[in-house]
């Protein structure tokens, strides 16, 4: 099972964590004054840092340099960013932003490095293999680019749903939701030219809803 330590100290902190990543198993919590001296491997290390209550930034152990390490923070002055990345942050996450948009950051801060619960999802004559970025119909694989395949998991795993540009800026692109969402339109129309969405051989599309977002439609 994929280890989390998380290092808060507060508990609405706590609880915030547990709505960012409600379905991560194997969240373990720590004081933060425990940040350099945990003794167990983890995959990822999430910290939580409020101006008012932690001065500095501990220098993670060298040991942990395999380990992910995603900070959020309330603190928006750029040497302290700068002292916290050099200290062995890998990401750096702005608490003033939504909780959405947080959530979307954090799961795609730690995707390419944790286990997914669920690395083979098979939808109808579809199959996506997170593990690999593989993705087939039936037993032929579809030539989807990275980021073209990053795109339909996302959208499949969320078929239940419209899922936004800012989503998709934030959670496919790790890019800010401002940032221009033609590039969406683009690698969509590439996925369902690859995927034979909505032709003879799948009744399965990709929706465009405007000013709304997309959705899987069977």
């Amino acid at each position: 099972m994929d280890k989390t330590a998380v290092f808060v100290d507060d508990i609405n902190d706590q609880s915030l964590l547990h709505r960012l990543l409600p379905n991560r198993t194997g969240l373990l919590f720590f004081r933060f004054n425990f940040l350099d001296a945990i003794e167990f491997n983890c995959n990822a290390i999430i910290v939580i840092h409020r101006a008012a209550k932690q001065s500095g930034f501990p220098r993670l152990p060298t040991k942990y340099n395999t380990s992910r390490l995603v900070v959020l923070s309330d603190c928006y002055q750029e040497n302290t960013i700068v002292e916290t990345l050099n200290a062995g942050a890998h990401h750096y996450i702005a608490l003033q932003e939504s909780e959405q948009v947080i959530k979307a950051r954090m799961n795609a801060a730690l995707r390419f490095h944790l286990k997914h619960e669920r690395q083979i999802l098979n939808i109808g004559p579809y199959s996506f293999n997170q593990d690999n970025r593989t993705a087939y119909f039936e037993n032929r694989l579809i030539n989807l680019s990275p980021r073209e395949f990053e795109l339909a998991y996302y959208l499949f795993s969320n078929r239940d749903r419209i899922v936004t540009d800012s989503e998709l800026m934030t959670s496919v692109w790790t890019l800010p939701s401002s940032v221009d969402t033609r590039r969406i339109d683009t690698s969509i129309c590439r996925i369902r030219k690859k995927m034979n969405l909505n032709t003879p051989f799948s009744p399965w599309n990709i929706l465009r809803l405007r000013r709304e977002g997309y959705q899987v439609t069977c």
